[in-house]
């Protein structure tokens, strides 16, 4: 089967499409269902071709080289928000200061505290 010839032990029966996992990637592929041996599974040349993987042929290993991405934001400015209780009832506006940056920036007061575990 593998040199082009027949299955021996049979033909091709059904095709399924199977969801795997398989180096850290999420996939779905059609596999084909045969007795083929000993082997889990024959890569064909549609699979080899569509997912490119590095093959390192000492070791017979696969691996999926990850593509990097072409651009990525790190970080951005924002613009200063010129009315920033904008949509938050009025009864809350005496709580902003609470969310300011200048209380953002205090450390909590340390305070001691007695357990009656020992």
């Amino acid at each position: 089967m593998l040199d082009g010839s027949n299955p021996k032990q049979g033909k091709i029966w059904k095709k399924a499409t199977l969801t795997f996992s398989f180096d850290g990637r999420t996939m779905t592929h059609d596999f084909l269902i045969s007795p083929i041996g000993s082997h889990n599974a024959i890569l064909g040349i549609k699979w080899l071709e569509k997912e490119s993987p590095e093959i390192d042929w000492s070791t017979r290993q696969l691996s999926l080289p990850i593509p990097s991405p072409e651009t990525a934001t790190i970080a951005q400015e924002e613009e200063v928000d010129d009315s920033p209780l904008a949509g938050i009832p009025e009864q809350y506006h005496v709580y902003a200061k609470v969310f300011g940056e200048e209380e953002f920036n205090k450390l909590p007061l340390i305070a001691t505290m007695t357990s009656g575990l020992t």
